[in-house]
This record gives C-alpha cells, structure tokens and sequence, in this order.
C-alpha cells in the first residue's frame, strides 16, 4: 500500500475509503488528494477513476458490484511505474530533456 502512497487519490469520503485512514496504514504519510467527491454514488466515483482523475479504494464486495471495477490486490504485486522514450538517432531538444530528467530519478 505505501507504494501508492504518492499516486494521485480521490478524496471521496462518503462513498471510498477516507483518505485519513489510508494515511493512518502507512504511518500518517502520503495519500494526498487530487480531487473532492462530496457524493455517494459509486458509478460517479469509479467514472472518475476511470477518466484519470486518481485513484480510490473499495472493498471487493462493494467493488464487485459496480460495473467497470476490477479487484486489485494491494499487497502484490508491487507496482512499478516505468517510462521508455523511443526515439531514432541521438534525441535533441524536448527529447533529449526528457531523457536527461529520467536519467537523474532515482
């Protein structure tokens, strides 16, 4: 779960898991909201995961009632985030940019 702990989140108190308690797992760190929904409809939350606006966690048995969800264990496998550049020849300009950003991460 601390893997996430950086990702985007959806505040959604009222219809997922309150961001405070996913703080409270992982030591009082991490799981900062990207967006507010004040709301209590699942198929409006789980739209909003699905247009890229963050993440929420469900339990199964509510998630497996809500068409478009799939179950996904936290616990493994462990996510990685993991970003290739293609480029024919020696990049230059914004490319060359990128790779010089990626190459400093750790």
């Amino acid at each position: 779960l601390g893997d996430l702990a950086d990702a985007r989140w959806l505040d959604a108190p009222d219809a997922g898991l309150p961001l405070p308690q996913l703080r409270a797992a992982n030591g009082g760190h991490g799981f900062r909201p990207a967006l507010r929904y004040d709301g209590t409809d699942l198929r409006v939350l789980t739209g909003l995961v699905a247009a890229g606006h963050g993440l929420t966690l469900l339990p199964r048995s509510v998630a497996a009632g809500v068409p478009g969800t799939a179950a996904v264990p936290v616990t493994g496998p462990r996510v990685v985030h993991r970003i290739e550049l293609v480029y024919a020849g020696m990049p230059s300009g914004a490319a060359r940019t990128l790779v010089e950003a990626l190459s400093t991460r750790p």
